[in-house]
Order: structure tokens, then C-alpha cells, then sequence
């Protein structure tokens, strides 16, 4: 085996780096945009002159055995007094994670998607397979390329069940359909096996979920277990409380969170003579009795070495799944609106911190048509006088009298609004509401499917006489609660992309030096980059340390999580606290470690299986 390597000083001028050459790891994850060469080089002539000016934003060009495998930028560079060098280059892909924009997309598939961001960021590209899938719709905001992309694959990975992979060849992005493997290299005892290493954990393994939600955090709420894996590895529960959810919203909930904790942590990992063709997302056939890590395997991560001297060797992570980088398609929030009048629009879906409960039915009435205060009164069960805008009739084993409440009608936003709970009626049952209108308009209101939320539950008909006497204010004060909710809400979200977009900009470009903080220079260690992170994408101080960084803001649960959480993990180095990391999307962190800034699981593999917490500091 031979090795080359190309420095370009401009793009036709370069010099041979070769003789140079201490080491060259040449490495790459499923899960990463783009592959990364890391090269060591004793560039001296003389123990005190350079040999060769290495420049960070150069080109580079990595050879074996006469076949360029590497083309890429230069982004690190680091020399030292006795003339080591060592930089980090990584592969034109990179680049798609160093722009963020948001584009919307319409009636197009992902190769086309693709073609049209290479385009507008000036990314060469090559051959694009079609992925076929017309996705309908994509409005995709304040996000990297690379994130787009992700997104749009994903939703043609969930419809078409086709799996595609970015890849960069000759320096041109390219999108290859994965396909079935008919040939792979065997990995076995006796030939070109160096080691293997086979982990498995239950340490954060649980196969029981209880929920409570709106009936309580004593209350039975709901509770979903693996029976088989209780019995083979004894009970362990995670308890959360969702306060505004009911049983029924619950427990899609619970399920979806004893799939995900469910999992016995399992790694594979073996060290083989190199192959140059092995790189991640390829298949291998591995066969070493002692560690039973036997059978074919996806490649999630690859690292190859070479020296000067000619050895190649590889450590591979190596999994029976494939495990690819996903993202789901979230339609952004829309502004909430209020509007002037009794019946303040109120879409719960785009207001933050109401939560409404579907499944109910609403009809209109007046007391001058009779029925519900049909004897001409006008007064309500509460002895109130009805208000057209203001009361609703309800049955109080559902909605307690004098509560206040919002109600979403989505085919009619008109009758939106804040409501008092006053009035009952015989067959107003169960989750059925009847809403006091003018009589001009209650003849046509008909039936209306509407969303239904407590915002603060009544205590019967005195409080609802109580709240009707002094109703303006009330539901001006509520206004401006929701108001201050929705913009607090809108800040929160827009402060913590600022905090996931300036974190992942740091994605494979950054150095972990124990003890650094010197982020913009490019090195650190992890609480020292989240710390740089929040100081400087929205001036916040969380602290330095890891130890003192748990202590910030609350915790909140995995199914919680959202980005721009801290998620802190144990037993890396030390006992307790000793990692921490920036919530990207569900399940997924950006953080600085011994491997570098990279984004990651936090529910599996090996930082799954350190997990420790999550705290809300935004």
C-alpha cells in the first residue's frame, strides 16, 4: 500500500506533502454530513524552519494506492515548537452544514430539493439519483442545507421506505439509493481480525412508563410495561407528569417512550487490516468467537490510520441496523392572532401553553328560541343573565360550573374565544357544549366539531355568578396572559435556534482539550463549548463546569425535551455528572468530546447508555 497527499495552494498549484507524513486518519459516520482526514506531518527541514506554509481554507487531496479517496478543505491547523503539524480537512459536504436559510418547497422530490440548494449555494454537485416521492409541501426555516436535506429524505425514507445517502465524490456532492450488498469483505480470527469489543448495558434500560397528566401527579394516570422484559431483567419505571394532558392523550405518549427506554444498549466494534473500500454505511461479514460480534453489519462509523511506512489498519462501530440521521418534518408555528371583540381567536395548536382536548361538539342557542332558558328569563343554571360571547352551557361532570375556558372552533373562528362555564342543560352530556349566540345567528350555527380547554376550573354555580359579575376583567386578564404566553414562547423558541444553530456551526471543527475554553480559537472541553454557546448566541451565563451547569434552569423529562435543553450525562470519566451536551431535536445533541464536536443520540449507543438528565435553561 502507497499513500499521497496533495496540499493546493491555489486550485492548479500544489505541493506534495507525502514525504512529510507521520500519520493520516481518514474517518467517517453515517450520521455526519461529510468525511474528515486529520493528518500529523513533521514539517521542518531543520527543527526550526517550517518546510511547508499550511493554510487553513486550502485544499487538500488524499491518495491510496493511486485512487484519490479524500478531497477536501483544510479547516484546523496546530504547530508546535519542534515543527509537528497537524490539521483537519473535511470533505465538501461540510459545507452544507455552514449555511442556514429557510425555503419553502412545493410539489417537489428531495433529489430535486437538492439540486435546487446546490444551485442556490453555488455546491457543486454530480449525479443525484431520483428518489421519485413528490413531497407536497416542506416550509423549512432558519435551518442548515444539511438539515433540509435530512428532512426531505427522511419523509421519503417514511413513504417510500427507499434509503438514500449524501455522499462526495471528486469534490462534488452526490446522492446515491442504497441498495443490497452482495459483496463484502470478510472480517475474521486468524486473518485480517486486529480486535473486537462487543458492550451491552441495562443502565438505562426501562420497561415500565407511568404518565400523569391533568387528574394529578398522585392520581393512576397511565401505565404501560414490557412483561416479558420485567420478568428477565426486573421492573424499572420511569415516572413523568404531563399537567396538561389527558389519560387518553397519554398514552400514545407512554408507549412511544417504552419503545424508545426499552433497549438493551448494545455496541459492536472491531479493529481489522485496512480496506479502503469499507467506509460507513457499507456492509461487512465478521466472524470472532470469543466476543460472539458474528454475521453481517452495517459500518455506522469508520476510522482508517496509515503511516508512512505502508500499514493500514481500521476501527469500525459496526450495527445489524443501519442507522441513518433523521429528521421529522415539523410545519413551522404560525403567529398566534387575537383579534378585537369577546371571541379573541385562540388556536391552541399555535399559542403556547394552552393544550385543547378534541372530541367535542358544540350547537347554538338563545334564550328567545326557547329551549335551554326558553321561558324568557334569560338566566342560566347559575342564575346569571345570559351573554351572547361570554356564556357557555356545559355538563359540569366534564366542565365544573364557573370555569373559565377556551374554545377553538375551526370551521368558524368567529365563536373562538374565552367563555364562562354558567349554564347546563338536559342534553348537554358529556364532552357537548352549547354556546350562547345571537338569535339571528343560532339557527345556522348547526353542529360544529370544536377543541375544548380549561384554562381555570370552576368551583360551581356561586363561582360562576362571582366570575360572571366581574367577567371583563377576567377575561382581559387571561388576554394578556396568553399574549405574554405566546410571546415568551415565541422568544424561547427563537433564542434557542439561535443557540442550536451557532452550536452545530461547531460540528467537526473544533479540537477537545480538557480544561480549554478557548472555543474561538478551537479548543475546549464540553461544559466550556455549551458555555460559549449561550454566552454568545443570546448572552446567557449557564455557568462553567459541568458540576454547576446541572444546577441551572429545571429539569424536564426525554418526551419533553426540546432544542436548546442541556443533556447532562454520567460516568464517562468520573462518577456522577461528567458530559454535557445541546438538545438539537428529539433524541439528538450536539456536544464536544474526545472525538470531537459532533451530533448525536442521547437514548442509544454509548451516550444513551450514560445518559443522566435533561434541564431547561432557556
Amino acid at each position: 500500500m502507497s499513500i499521497s497527499l496533495r496540499y493546493y495552494s491555489s486550485s492548479t498549484s500544489y505541493v506534495k506533502l507525502t514525504d512529510l507524513v507521520t500519520s493520516v486518519e481518514w474517518s467517517g459516520e453515517t450520521t455526519q454530513a461529510s468525511r474528515t482526514c486529520e493528518v500529523s506531518l513533521n514539517n521542518t527541514v531543520n527543527g526550526a524552519t517550517k518546510a511547508v506554509d499550511v493554510e487553513v481554507g486550502k485544499d487538500i487531496r488524499f491518495y491510496v494506492d493511486g485512487t484519490e479517496v479524500f478531497r477536501g478543505v483544510i479547516f484546523n491547523t496546530e504547530i508546535a515548537s519542534d515543527g509537528s503539524f497537524s490539521f483537519t480537512a473535511y470533505d465538501y459536504n461540510h459545507y452544507l452544514t455552514k449555511n442556514s436559510d429557510s425555503i419553502k418547497f412545493v410539489k417537489q422530490k428531495a433529489s430535486q430539493i437538492i439540486r435546487t440548494i446546490c444551485k442556490k449555494f453555488d455546491i457543486p454537485y454530480g449525479d443525484i439519483d431520483d428518489t421519485g416521492y413528490v413531497i407536497p409541501k416542506l416550509i423549512l426555516r432558519n435551518k442548515t442545507i444539511y438539515d433540509m436535506i435530512t428532512i426531505a429524505l427522511t419523509e421519503t425514507r417514511k413513504k417510500t421506505g427507499r434509503v438514500f445517502m449524501l455522499g462526495n465524490e471528486g469534490g462534488k456532492l452526490v446522492l446515491h439509493e442504497k441498495k443490497s450488498q452482495v459483496k463484502r469483505l470478510i472480517i475474521k480470527d486468524g486473518s485480517n481480525l486486529l480486535s473486537a469489543n462487543y458492550s451491552e448495558s441495562i443502565e438505562d434500560l426501562r420497561n415500565s412508563v407511568r404518565l400523569t397528566g391533568k387528574s394529578g401527579e398522585e392520581s393512576k394516570g397511565v401505565t404501560v410495561s414490557d412483561s416479558d422484559s420485567i420478568k428477565k431483567y426486573g421492573l424499572m419505571r420511569e415516572k413523568d407528569h404531563e399537567s396538561e394532558k389527558s389519560d387518553a392523550q397519554l398514552k400514545p405518549i407512554a408507549n412511544a417512550l417504552l419503545k424508545e427506554l426499552n433497549k438493551v444498549a448494545k455496541e459492536s466494534s472491531v479493529e481489522a487490516l485496512g480496506d479502503k473500500s469499507i467506509i460507513s454505511g457499507k456492509m461487512v461479514q465478521v466472524s470472532e468467537k470469543m466476543t460472539g460480534v458474528s454475521g453481517g453489519f452495517y459500518v455506522i462509523t469508520d476510522s482508517h490510520t496509515f503511516d508512512p511506512n505502508g500499514l493500514h489498519s481500521m476501527d469500525l462501530t459496526v450495527s445489524k441496523t443501519l442507522e441513518l440521521n433523521e429528521l421529522e418534518y415539523e410545519p413551522p408555528e404560525e403567529p398566534a392572532k387575537v383579534t378585537a371583540g369577546t371571541a379573541m381567536s385562540i388556536d391552541g395548536s399555535k399559542i403556547k401553553g394552552i393544550s385543547y382536548t378534541t372530541g367535542y361538539i358544540a350547537t347554538a342557542y338563545a334564550p328567545s328560541l326557547g329551549g335551554i332558558n326558553g321561558s324568557g328569563t334569560g338566566l342560566t343554571a347559575s342564575s346569571t343573565k345570559v351573554v351572547e360571547g361570554r356564556t357557555i352551557a356545559v355538563d359540569p361532570n366534564v366542565i365544573p360550573l364557573g370555569s373559565v375556558v377556551a374554545v377553538y372552533v375551526p370551521s368558524a373562528n368567529e365563536y373562538s374565544g374565552l367563555y364562562l362555564a354558567e349554564d347546563t342543560g338536559g342534553a348537554i352530556k358529556n364532552k357537548k357544549i352549547d354556546i350562547a349566540v345571537v338569535a339571528s345567528k343560532a339557527r345556522a350555527f348547526g353542529v360544529k366539531n370544536v377543541q375544548v380547554s380549561i384554562l381555570e376550573r370552576g368551583k360551581g354555580r356561586a363561582d360562576a355568578r362571582s366570575k360572571a359579575a366581574k367577567w371583563a376583567s377576567i377575561e382581559s386578564k387571561w388576554k394578556q396572559k396568553l399574549a405574554a404566553s405566546a410571546e415568551s414562547g415565541s422568544a424561547a423558541m427563537d433564542k434557542a435556534a439561535s443557540v442550536v444553530r451557532l452550536a452545530r456551526s461547531f460540528k467537526g471543527s473544533i479540537r477537545y482539550v480538557f480544561g480549554s475554553k478557548n472555543i474561538a480559537g478551537g479548543t475546549g472541553d464540553c461544559s466550556g463549548f455549551t458555555n460559549y454557546v449561550f454566552k454568545k448566541a443570546i448572552g446567557k451565563d449557564i455557568g462553567s463546569g459541568t458540576s454547576a451547569q446541572i444546577r441551572k434552569g429545571s429539569q424536564v423529562s426525554k418526551v419533553n425535551a426540546r432544542a436548546g435543553d442541556l443533556v447532562f450525562f454520567q460516568g464517562t470519566y468520573r462518577s456522577g455528572v461528567s458530559h454535557v451536551g445541546i438538545v438539537t431535536r428529539p433524541g439528538f445533541c450536539v456536544s464536544l468530546a474526545s472525538s470531537g464536536c459532533k451530533e448525536h443520540s442521547y437514548t442509544t449507543g454509548y451516550w444513551g447508555s450514560h445518559y443522566m438528565e435533561i434541564r431547561r435553561v432557556i
